[in-house]
């Protein structure tokens, strides 16, 4: 009995020591280089760099971390392990957001394009739904989901589909066209967003046993 006993205590006294030498080791890491180059010692998929967004992640945690500063540490205990959170960037940067039909001018003739926007542009002002002629005509993987982008940063998109996104002349609910040189793309955009800045923050993920 005592035994076990000595034991528990020496298992938890190296349990509170190796915590202490992960905070002490996480207190160090102030940027993203370091964040990665610490995870290079640390062989675990399980330890990451994680990505929260205020506009897509709406967890407890993700909130809670959203609300803190670059350097704040979130600790979560479970039954078996010890989980580190460490804010190491943060950004507020402009977002779009809008829906597209895509054609791909390497696998379609142009006069098909031409002929499918004309389509598309007439079915929208008749009232059919735009989500549903993109299921119908995109040939982009979004088209399931209606052709919605969900929000971008800048450097998302083609910089010709960037530069009439951040455009303010167009209008919510326009519907317009961008032709891609290079690959040959065409793309059929309606607004549905206003540019918007967005909280974004990198988070590094230290899983460590209890």
């Amino acid at each position: 009995m005592k035994f076990l006993l000595y034991l528990t205590i020496c298992l938890l006294s190296v349990s509170t020591f190796a915590q202490r030498a992960l905070k002490k080791e996480l207190d160090t890491i102030t940027t993203v280089a370091q964040a990665e180059k610490f995870l290079e010692t640390k062989k675990s998929r399980k330890n990451k760099i994680l990505i929260f967004n205020e506009e897509k992640h709406k967890t407890k945690l993700a909130t809670k971390l959203l609300s803190t500063s670059v350097g704040s540490t979130e600790v979560v205990k479970t039954e078996f392990n010890v989980t580190h959170y460490k804010v190491i960037d943060r950004t507020d940067d402009r977002h779009y957001r809008l829906s597209y039909i895509y054609f791909d001018g390497n696998k379609i003739e142009a006069s098909k394009i031409v002929e499918y926007k004309n389509n598309i542009l007439k079915s929208y002002e008749d009232g059919v739904r735009f989500d549903d002629l993109a299921k119908r005509y995109s040939m982009d993987r979004n088209a399931k989901r209606g052709g919605d982008s969900g929000w971008l940063k800048e450097g998302s998109m083609p910089i010709e589909v960037e530069n009439e996104a951040f455009n303010l002349d167009h209008k919510l609910g326009e519907i317009y066209t961008v032709r891609i040189p290079e690959p040959n793309g065409f793309y059929v955009i309606l607004k549905t967003e206003r540019i918007k800045k967005i909280k974004e923050i990198k988070v590094l993920k230290v899983i460590a046993k209890d």
